[in-house]
């Protein structure tokens, strides 16, 4: 007889996306089962840039000095053309008062892995490696799959489905979701090399050439980089290719003096650029990979998979407890996928720009997008949107159904925003529980009535964070009494001037029990 197992939300896929999923339903008390068909964590370094919001994700699970303390810090940006300097910034200083970590984080995808995986089996439960996801029998009123472990078959049964099963998703495929985009029709290559050079090694460089386009980007032991680039057109036919054969035009494209000691890994392949056109089906819902994927301009991938298990699992949390409706599921698909859409679009016009073979197009890089890139880069004003953008810091929710505006005052934020950041005054560390908090800023203290009031006003627990009304918040527009209600991802929820019944329950009662 066939073995069956139970539990609250089965994730199948344990890269970045699905040990994210496990390590948040974990914060949660909600139980899970994560699989997938590999040995263990991925060999290959992989994804590798881990931006400020994914470390904030981190932090908040207690894990970011860890990912700091193994990987490297990135610390200018350059672009280079015919081996001269084009433009540099200090990526420290674009994101200075921004955020706890403005800078990116050079932390393989192995390394993230290793590191979640650890962490989920110090808080005692398990990764079910050599588990494979093979088919899904019912999904509508409640979620029974069929996993395959060596020669056994077992039986799944669970409330929910998070498919975190790469980009062939064999989930994705099994219900008919789109994935409509496309193929890049250059080939691309990936190393992790030993070089030596002149240029130090702590910089993030970026090099289009007349032919071909390399990015070197610095790891974590001392003269080691990831090289990516896009391979020679005399070398797409070739089947049996090393980087020996194509490291002569990687020095070309740089166009500095360069040595590539020892190789550690190197892969060919294709870039694809396809989404999917909803996020859920039932019971089921796609994240990481199985439901977008991209070139790898301005290192989005990984990070974008880690915001949506992140910006899922607490709802499905509430959910699973009976403290929300299902219908507060829905949000994952009206917030998550317009940024996937919108990053399918930011990463394929940069990409198509810094690689496009067109001669117009590679006029226009040479003599007016370097200098239009390197005058951004020095501009005080458009330095922070930059960081924003590519730490995806600024991103917002916004207009969405569960951001509510209530306040009459002029903020420099609205509901929606992720929680402001004081570099003097960091609030994060107030904000770390698995739950929703109440931030309450005024001239004085909330009185015991009051604290009754929040406890009997909210569905579901709520921690109380009270700031005193001071010159960091009125500087963000703040004049009087203000609260704040902030989700269990820090995006801020609801605001109000004055604690009203009626306005609260009315914002609660479309989602929540």
């Amino acid at each position: 007889m066939a073995k069956t197992l139970n539990t609250q939300v089965l994730i199948a896929g344990a890269g970045p996306t699905g040990l994210m999923a496990a390590v948040q339903l974990m914060r949660f008390g909600v139980d899970f089962i994560i699989i997938d068909k590999k040995s263990g964590p991925t060999a290959e370094s992989r994804a590798i840039a881990v931006t400020a919001r994914s470390l904030e994700i981190y932090g908040q699970a207690g894990l970011a000095r860890h990912a700091i303390g193994n990987g490297k810090i990135i610390t200018s940006f350059n672009l280079y053309t015919n081996g001269k300097r084009k433009a540099e910034v200090k990526i420290g200083e674009i994101g200075k008062g921004l955020s706890e970590f403005s800078y990116i984080l050079a932390f393989e995808q192995s390394k993230n892995e290793e590191m979640l995986s650890d962490h989920i089996i110090r808080n005692g439960k398990t990764v079910h490696w050599e588990h494979e996801f093979l088919e899904l029998t019912e999904h509508k009123s409640t979620i029974r799959a069929l996993v395959r472990h060596k020669n056994e078959i077992l039986h799944v049964t669970a409330e929910y489905l998070i498919g975190c099963d790469g980009a062939k998703s064999p989930l994705r495929h099994q219900l008919n979701f789109s994935f409509k985009g496309g193929t890049y029709k250059h080939k691309f290559f990936v190393a992790d090399t030993l070089m030596r050079w002149d240029l130090g090694y702590d910089k993030l460089i970026i090099t289009p050439g007349e032919k071909n386009f390399c990015a070197f980007i610095p790891l974590k032991n001392n003269r080691t980089y990831r090289i990516i680039g896009t391979l020679p057109k005399r070398y797409f036919d070739n089947e049996d290719i090393s980087f020996c054969d194509i490291e002569d035009a990687v020095a070309a494209t740089i166009g500095v003096p360069v040595n590539f000691e020892s190789v550690n890994w190197f892969s060919v392949y294709k870039l694809h650029h396809r989404g999917v056109d909803h996020f859920s089906e039932g019971r089921v819902f796609l994240a990481g990979d199985s439901a977008h994927i991209h070139s790898p301009a301005g290192g989005q991938g990984m990070n974008t998979g880690l915001q949506d298990a992140y910006n899922l699992c607490w709802k499905l949390a509430l959910v699973v407890k009976k403290q929300a409706k299902p219908s507060l599921l829905d949000t994952y698909n009206e917030e998550r996928l317009p940024f996937a859409r919108w990053l399918l679009r930011f990463t394929d016009r940069i990409f198509n720009l810094m690689t496009s073979g067109n001669r117009f197009i590679k006029l226009f890089r040479k003599y007016i997008a370097l200098k239009i890139a390197g005058m951004g880069l020095a501009s005080g004003s458009i330095r922070p949107f930059i960081f924003k953008t590519v730490s995806q810091t600024g991103y917002s929710y916004k207009g969405r159904h569960l951001s509510k505006n209530r306040s009459r005052q002029q903020l420099a934020f609205t509901a929606g925003d992720r929680l402001p950041y004081f570099p003097d005054d960091d609030i994060y560390p107030l904000f770390t529980a698995a739950a929703f908090h109440l931030l309450y800023i005024g001239d004085s203290p909330l009185d015991a009535a009051m604290h009754r009031k929040i406890e009997k006003l909210f569905p579901f627990a709520v921690m109380t964070v009270e700031q005193q009304l001071t010159g960091k918040w009125e500087k963000l527009g703040v004049k009087s009494t203000l609260f704040m209600l902030v989700r269990p991802d820090n995006y801020i929820a609801f605001i109000c001037d004055v604690l009203d019944e009626a306005e609260v329950n009315s914002y609660l009662k479309r989602y929540f029990n």
